[in-house]
């Protein structure tokens, strides 16, 4: 819904999956106008927020001071601090912005203070195009326990993590051992073999964590099993109900498009209906990276490449990386509401460009 200048609307969010409570998870929010949620967003329009649950809160993971959410972001400046408006006529496939400075939380290079203790960081990439890298300066692992869809099946330790935009991710760090020392998040260069255009990683320090030298005890832990898959995931058939195919087109106008089509407000691709499990399957014919987003529920990536997927893959999530000529297929359980939902490209200067379409989940 548009609000007018001056307007205002109240929202209610039941925060309901399949009949029960929503699942814990790291969640946030932006503005969606069409052919504008890039420049919106790039203007501040956007924030996080955390659900919890009754599971995450009986794990002995860190809590409180020591589970800290951060926000990536890219943005420009001018000479008086003030935003820039990089958003020009640019057409695809050329039509993704980055910002010269990358903010954490709003602050450009922040530190923390933190103790030589186990902290649970919740990571979100808001940048418009740019994808991180995510690695420590100490060369120490991260531990993987959740996705943009709550806690993993189990834990997973990892040198650094791919984050494309609107991708979240949570580890736990241990900086036991570290007491006096500095230690850096920082984002690297991927090689440039699995690097195209859409995947270009952010090369630099992001922030500082300060480890203080006081000793202090620590009785978190990272539990070898988290929270098991649904069992919907496990009956999900591997031939595909729908395929999203992604292109680009068009002679004076180019555009992103899905299945032929570039966004349309009035037309609808896909009617699943109600409290079933649909498979589908979605394929990037351009040779630009995606960052595949879809709306109403949490999917399950089956296959990546028609291979099983990565064990950090391996889960609940709602937004997936599509690299040129890759092909994934997703299964979701369509609960709880009907009404229509989108699917799109949350590199956002994509989606703008057309890279958007639609389904309504409807009722027997």
């Amino acid at each position: 819904m548009l609000l007018e200048p001056g307007g205002r609307k109240t929202y209610v969010y039941d925060l309901m999956e399949d009949g029960h409570p929503e699942r814990a998870a790291f969640q946030w929010y932006h503005d969606h106008r069409l052919d504008r949620t890039a420049p919106h967003s790039w203007k501040g329009l956007a924030g996080m927020w955390i659900v919890d649950d009754g599971f995450d809160e009986a794990l002995p993971l860190p809590r409180g001071e020591r589970d800290l959410p951060l926000m990536i972001a890219d943005r420009s400046f001018d000479h008086d601090n003030q935003l820039t408006d990089p958003f020009t006529n640019r057409r695809p496939p050329d039509d993704g912005i980055l910002g010269e400075a990358v903010l954490v939380n709003g602050a450009f290079m922040p530190h923390h203070p933190v103790t030589p203790r186990r902290y649970r960081l919740r990571i979100l990439n808001v940048s418009s195009f740019r994808s991180y890298n995510l690695q420590l300066s100490n060369g120490a692992h991260m531990i993987q326990i959740a996705t943009e869809s709550g806690l993993m099946p189990k834990p997973i330790r990892r040198r650094e993590i791919l984050l494309g935009p609107a991708e979240r991710v949570e580890v736990v760090v241990d900086f036991a051992g570290h007491a006096g020392e500095t230690v850096e998040l920082r984002s690297t260069a991927r090689h440039s073999g699995r690097n195209p255009a859409g995947a270009r990683t952010y090369g630099g320090a992001l922030m500082q964590f300060r480890v203080s030298g006081e000793r202090l005890p620590d009785r978190t832990r990272v539990p070898r099993h988290l929270r098991p898959l649904p069992a919907w995931t496990q009956k999900a058939k591997r031939t595909p109900d729908h395929r999203w195919a992604i292109t680009i087109g068009g002679f004076f106008k180019t555009t992103w498009r899905i299945n032929g089509r570039t966004f349309n407000p009035a037309y609808v691709e896909a009617k699943p209906r109600l409290g079933t499990v649909q498979t589908w399957e979605l394929v990037n014919k351009t040779n630009v990276a995606h960052v595949m987003h879809l709306h109403h529920t949490d999917w399950y990536l089956l296959e990546r490449n028609g291979r099983k997927p990565p064990p950090w893959e391996d889960c609940l999530k709602e937004t997936f990386f599509l690299f040129p000529n890759e092909k994934i297929l997703v299964a979701g359980r369509f609960t709880d509401y009907t009404g229509k939902f989108v699917v799109h490209c949350h590199m956002l200067d994509h989606e703008d460009h057309g890279l958007m379409s639609q389904f309504q989940v409807v009722r027997d």
